[in-house]
Parts: structure tokens; C-alpha cells; sequence
């Protein structure tokens, strides 16, 4: 649970974090993030400011299990959060696909071609690494920029509590 058997070794993208919680709430933080996008669609420049916002961006993210991945839903979230409580992870992996579409004039959602990525977070105490893979696609969007974006997300449910999950210390992308 967790750990996909196949990650490729080749890296596109590495981040490391510091953080002061405790592992357990960071990895749920993570899942609840991730699994949030799922239900989400938003403006290109709403990932990176410099993009476009007349294309609309919406993920699919699936939680990895030995060989495949499952597509990370409430189920699945409750599922992997249980399993956390019980065993803390060294790793996390997750399958996923940014989506892109246009509106075309006549209001219809025309898809654009997607980008693939396998992100594998990976623990130790009181810090994290995230790997991302670019599997495939026209990597509309940075690495950078997903990191950043994908780590705002994890940070803003200890946000409103006025408190920083995770704390960027380096971000190096090929």
C-alpha cells in the first residue's frame, strides 16, 4: 500500500522539506490534498501566474498499490488514512495526469494534451522528498510551478490554523 514497484529511476524533479509535525499528519495532509484535486478544475494561471488562464486545468490522481494505482477518491483517502495510522509510510506514491482544456466558441470543453507525471514522497523524520517523474506530455506546466502549487495545497488546511506544514528548502529540476 502506498509504494509503487515500477517507479522509474529517472528523475526530472526533486524538492525537499522540513517540517515539525508529526510524519503521520503530514502524510494524511498529503493524501487529503491530492485527493482534493480529484474534485477540482481551475485556470492555467492559477498554477503558475504566467500561464494562461483561458485554458482549464483539472487533475486525476491515483494512490499506488504494488504494481497499479487506484484512483484516489473518499474510499480510497479513507482507506490509505487508516492504513497510515496503523503503519507509518516511508514512501508515497501517487500517478498524476494534469489535464487541459479550452472552451471552445461554442462553449464546449476541447481536451489539449495531457501531462503524466509518478510522484513518489518519500519520509524521514521531520522532513520530506518528493521525486516526480515526467512520464509523458507537453509539460504545459513547470515541474517548479507543480511542486509550488501542489505544496500550497498541502499547507493551506494548517494555514488556517495559522500554522506551515511543510517548509520548501530545495528545488532542483532537470
Amino acid at each position: 500500500m502506498g509504494r509503487y514497484e515500477n517507479f522509474p529511476e529517472v528523475i526530472h524533479g526533486v524538492a525537499r522539506f522540513a517540517f515539525k509535525s508529526p510524519t503521520k499528519k503530514v502524510q494524511q495532509a498529503v493524501l487529503r490534498a491530492l485527493q482534493q484535486l480529484n474534485q477540482e478544475a481551475c485556470g492555467l494561471n492559477a498554477i503558475a501566474l504566467h500561464l494562461s488562464p483561458d485554458i482549464e486545468v483539472s487533475f486525476e490522481v491515483g494512490a499506488a498499490e504494488d504494481f497499479e494505482f487506484n484512483y484516489l477518491d473518499k474510499e480510497e483517502l479513507d482507506r490509505f488514512q487508516k492504513g497510515i495510522v496503523e503503519k507509518e509510510m516511508a514512501i508515497l506514491d501517487f500517478f498524476c495526469v494534469v489535464r487541459y482544456h479550452v472552451v471552445n466558441d461554442r462553449g464546449k470543453r476541447v481536451p489539449l494534451k495531457f501531462d503524466y507525471h509518478l510522484l513518489r514522497f518519500m519520509f524521514q523524520e521531520n522532513s520530506m522528498e518528493l521525486r516526480i517523474c515526467h512520464e509523458r506530455g507537453t509539460q504545459r506546466v513547470p515541474l517548479e510551478d507543480l511542486v509550488i502549487f501542489i505544496t500550497k495545497r498541502i499547507n493551506e488546511e494548517p494555514s488556517k490554523k495559522r500554522q506551515k506544514l511543510l517548509n520548501l528548502e530545495y528545488l532542483r529540476t532537470l
